[in-house]
């Protein structure tokens, strides 16, 4: 039985600097809201990349009761009762080692691009973004040798959109098992939709993992389902596909 329903947001619920689809995210909230009123329908939240503020939102926009973790994991918003609660693995010294991160990314990277910029707002993570599909991608070798000569506890996941250096013990598989343990979930109990290198390992790690059609390589590797569907289209199918396995009819 499937309980918990995680949901990626880039590339899955929705694209970066796209409008999102409305008519999408309300049968998303119905079934969300069904869920917490019939035990068989999976409890629907987020876990993404994004920072506090884009999580909120999104939380807000689809009515979500379920966890939603941002920063993968590096904290926990529950809309229910305004609540954000910050993942104890993150310490001092992974503060610190991040706070280096950052520094080297204004110092040596943002300049060197108009249209790349610090993804400011995150505090369990170090970023770029850019609204150019590949361009955070050709720093990436040189954002993993920093992390490398500087002997930090770190690891750089990208996205088409994006570079993220991510704590090891804040990654989103960690994230997964973390709400799995809160909400007295087993692993089994929970399904997760993701479409990235970084979504891959959490992807695995699920009950039912899914990737959607656009989704990399890694993330299909990874997936028990990769759904017909791209992007939103996706999440519902494999929102449907978990329905069924709790034999749930839509």
């Amino acid at each position: 039985m499937i309980r918990l329903f995680l949901a990626d947001i880039d590339g899955c619920l929705s694209e970066p600097y796209v409008p999102f689809d409305l008519d999408g995210f309300r049968r998303l909230r119905d079934w969300g809201l069904r869920a917490e009123t019939d035990d068989r329908v999976p409890r629907l939240g987020l876990c993404s990349g994004r920072s506090y503020a884009y999580v909120e939102a999104m939380a807000q926009a689809l009515g979500l009761r379920a966890p939603a973790l941002f920063e993968s994991g590096g904290g926990r918003f529950d809309l229910a009762d305004a609540r954000i609660t910050w993942n104890p693995a993150l310490t001092p010294g992974t503060e610190a080692a991040l706070d280096h991160c950052r520094a080297f990314m204004l110092e040596h990277i943002v300049h060197r691009s108009p249209t790349v910029s610090f993804d400011y707002g995150k505090r369990t993570q170090s970023g770029i973004v850019s609204p150019v599909v590949g361009e955070c991608e050709t720093f990436l070798p040189e954002i993993e040798a920093f992390v490398s000569d500087a002997g930090l506890d770190l690891t750089a996941y990208h996205t088409p959109y994006s570079v993220d250096v991510v704590p090891h013990d804040l990654t989103k598989v960690l994230a997964l098992e973390w709400v799995a343990r809160e909400e007295g979930l087993s692993m089994a109990e929970v399904a997760f939709i993701g479409d990235t290198n970084g979504d891959a390992p959490a992807i695995a790690a699920a009950g039912l993992g899914f990737a959607p059609a656009n989704g990399a390589e890694t993330a299909h590797a990874a997936a028990d389902v990769v759904t017909e569907a791209a992007v939103l289209g996706g999440v519902l199918e494999a929102y449907r596909a978990c329905l069924a396995h709790n034999g749930v009819a839509e």
